[in-house]
Formats: C-alpha cells, sequence, structure tokens
C-alpha cells in the first residue's frame, strides 16, 4: 500500500508538476510528507543533493525520496510515477501541436502557467529556506566564536552565518556572474571549514 502511494504521489507531481525545477519542490514536499516522515531540513538536504547531482531535479528527488520510503523498490517506482505523465502527455500533444499551435487558448493557458510558476518557486524558497536559516544545528560547531551566531526573534532561531552565505552566494552568482556550479563548490567548502 504504501509503494503504492509513493508511485500515486509521484504520479501526480509529474503529472501537474509544471514549470519543473524549483518550481516542484513545494509540490513534492506537500506529497510526500502524509506517508513518509521527512523534516524540513532533511527535505533541505534531499533538494541540495537532487540539485547537484545530474539529472532533473524532480526525477532526483523521486529516487532519493523513494529510496528513503522504499528501498531501491520505492526508489524505482517514485522515479517511474514522476517521469510517466511527461511520456503520456508528449505522446498525446505531439500530434496536436502544429495544429493548435495558433491557438488563443493554447496561449493563454501558457501564459497563465508563467505567473504560477514563479509562485512556485517562491513557494519553495519559502520551505527550503526556513530550514537553511532556521536549521535544527546551526553552522559554526568548529569555532567556538561562530557556534552561538544565531538570532532568536519570536521563539525561532535564525542561523547568520546561513544567512551570510546565502547573501554571498547571491552576490557571488548576481553581480560577479561565477558559475554557480563553482559557487556550490565555493560555499561547501566554507561550510566543511566552518563545520556543523
Amino acid at each position: 500500500m504504501l509503494l503504492a502511494k509513493l508511485f500515486l504521489a509521484f504520479f501526480k507531481i509529474g503529472l501537474f508538476g509544471f514549470g519543473g525545477g524549483l518550481a516542484i519542490i513545494q509540490l513534492i514536499y506537500d506529497s510526500i510528507k502524509e506517508f513518509a516522515n521527512i523534516s524540513p531540513e532533511q527535505f533541505a538536504n534531499i533538494v541540495a543533493i537532487a540539485q547537484v547531482t545530474p539529472g532533473p531535479v524532480a526525477v532526483n528527488s523521486a529516487t532519493y525520496v523513494g529510496y528513503e520510503v522504499g528501498g531501491y523498490l520505492g526508489s524505482a517506482l517514485a522515479t517511474l510515477g514522476v517521469a510517466t505523465p511527461a511520456f503520456i502527455i508528449i505522446a498525446m500533444v505531439a500530434n496536436a501541436v502544429e495544429r493548435y499551435k495558433e491557438s488563443a487558448a493554447v496561449k493563454g493557458a501558457l501564459e497563465g502557467i508563467r505567473p504560477a510558476t514563479v509562485g512556485l518557486i517562491a513557494a519553495a524558497v519559502i520551505t527550503i529556506g526556513e530550514a537553511a536559516v532556521m536549521p535544527e544545528h546551526s553552522l559554526g560547531g568548529n569555532f567556538s566564536v561562530l557556534r552561538d551566531m544565531t538570532i532568536s526573534a519570536g521563539g525561532m532561531h535564525i542561523d547568520v552565518i546561513s544567512i551570510v552565505l546565502c547573501g554571498l552566494t547571491i552576490l557571488l552568482i548576481q553581480k560577479f556572474k561565477i558559475n554557480p556550479m563553482l559557487v556550490l563548490v565555493i560555499i561547501a567548502c566554507v561550510g566543511a571549514v566552518v563545520g556543523v
């Protein structure tokens, strides 16, 4: 029963995951938390791993979550579940695309999906951002001066080092145009030195 739920959850993600990539992160988290006991911080780690491994984030996330929930069979079923809708939709749409590509309804639907995709990405930022800046364990464990660099506000503990690393990442990519993969390696090295 659990494996069937896993397949159906990822089938739904594959079917309704317009925008792919980060746009479906919130959909993945909402779909799996009913049967997978994964904390927001664990899910942020899953997304980080899915981002740095080759392949689409949806497939990588499905493979990882499937393995966590149901081992190798769960991994295969979750991956199959997320990929199957794309094959079905492309098979149906391929014949009709030439006929309807100038349709006002099709153009309107695509125009409507774009802002929804931005909203989905914003929801993913909130889900992952919360786990990144308010983690269970703050960065800085290797340095006593950094260990307690947290801000407590309204019962929340915000890790200052995580916020600095986030800002540094944005700065390196946006202002200095450094390759995002290189930035990931640099920030990972900083995180490894600072320690957990």
